[in-house]
């Protein structure tokens, strides 16, 4: 039985051929993992149910960031030959030709370099911050995952549901749980398109190809979220939204797996219209709905300040500013971008405000972030015309 990396070329020989590897994969990781998704699920369903995760989720965090199988079979201290027969189905007992299972080695490596993949994955400039409103959308997840029905998730936009699920996805240990965001104007073959990417699943063939594969791909304990989901609506064929929906409604029939579809609140009246017509299949199948509500909520801003050193507000703190008449009250501003702008302002102006502070060697403040508010608001207004008459 292969255990770890038994070579007798050098560190630099390795990396050399690792090299050429690259270049005649096309500089592609893809390539490198020669196992679509559908054939994984196949090749490794004589695995442990944890070990079968561990491999499948891997596979799929490589192929997502680019990771070439040489370059993760060294962060793994595992030959990447042996990896190869494990995912494409022929890592056998010469003996008896049985498979093997994952090596435990492997699986412990596995495991800490999935430790260290998620401890390192930052979304974006801000921290995530698990808010009672992410609370609530990572229950909503977990209901779907372990009832293997489809979830609605309804909210406004920028009230932190993508951040949430982005998260949720590659933090979860229970299966594979893909974020898929749903693309505008590209109809049935778009929207197939970007699930199968997502799981891993070549998109080569025709569009009936292509489901097939998504269908052997996604096991019962996955979970498939679909982000932006009123986006179907806007192509160029009428019937290509409910196209979209009954193909959505076989792959969840074939592999009764949970299903989050989250939109915004301006696409619920669309959703309760298509009840009895194209969403109606969906709904049937669905039994929880989750409002998020229209407006970033005190509860969910709270924690996101608290978190980067800014305690909530006094009424009555205001800052005067030159050039203003009255003075500026965060507490005032914070309740117009709930109402009016979404949470992806509010944490844009704390890495703004962060400038600030640096700039001046001072603590974060809230004199920073009204600061930050101020220059972000007069950069949208229209210059003043300096020709005199």
């Amino acid at each position: 039985m292969e255990t770890t990396a038994t070579t007798a070329l050098t560190q630099p020989e390795r990396l050399a051929l690792t090299d050429a590897s690259k270049i005649i994969q096309g500089g592609n990781a893809r390539a490198s993992w020669r196992v679509s998704g559908d054939k994984l699920q196949t090749n490794l369903r004589h695995c442990t149910p944890q070990k079968k995760e561990l491999m499948i989720w891997a596979v799929q965090w490589c192929i997502a960031k680019q990771i070439f199988l040489d370059d993760f079979a060294r962060q793994v201290d595992y030959d990447s030959k042996t990896i190869d027969k494990i995912i494409t189905g022929t890592y056998r007992d010469p003996r008896s030709q049985s498979l093997y299972d994952l090596p435990d080695k492997l699986a412990d490596s596995i495991t800490a370099f999935r430790r260290m993949q998620l401890s390192e994955a930052k979304l974006g400039s801000i921290d995530f911050v698990n808010t009672p409103t992410a609370k609530r959308i990572w229950t909503a997840c977990q209901l779907a995952r372990e009832s293997h029905t489809p979830v609605f998730l309804f909210g406004a936009s920028h009230i932190g549901k993508t951040w949430a699920m982005e998260n949720y996805s590659i933090h979860n240990n229970h299966g594979a749980s893909p974020l898929v965001t749903v693309p505008s104007s590209e109809g049935l073959g778009g929207f197939v398109r970007a699930i199968a990417l997502k799981f891993a699943v070549s998109t080569k063939g025709n569009t009936a190809d292509i489901i097939q594969r998504i269908k052997g791909s996604i096991a019962p304990d996955m979970l498939l979220m679909l982000d932006e989901f009123h986006q179907l609506i806007y192509t160029y064929r009428k019937e290509s939204f409910f196209a979209c929906c009954e193909v959505l409604r076989s792959i969840y029939d074939h592999c009764k797996c949970g299903i989050i579809i989250s939109t915004t609140n301006v696409f619920r009246t669309r959703i309760e219209q298509e009840r009895k017509a194209a969403l109606e299949q969906l709904f049937r199948r669905g039994v929880h709905r989750c409002q998020l509500g229209n407006i970033v909520l005190a509860k969910d801003a709270k924690p996101i300040f608290q978190h980067h050193g800014l305690a909530w507000p006094d009424a009555s703190l205001a800052y005067e500013f030159p050039g203003l008449k009255a003075p500026e009250k965060p507490l005032e501003i914070l309740r117009m971008l709930a109402r009016e702008q979404g949470l992806k302002a509010m944490t844009e102006r704390i890495r703004y405000a962060r400038k600030f502070a640096a700039h001046a060697k001072e603590a974060l403040s809230w004199n920073h972030w009204t600061k930050a508010h101020l220059t972000i608001e007069n950069n949208a207004l229209e210059p003043a015309d300096d020709w005199g008459r």
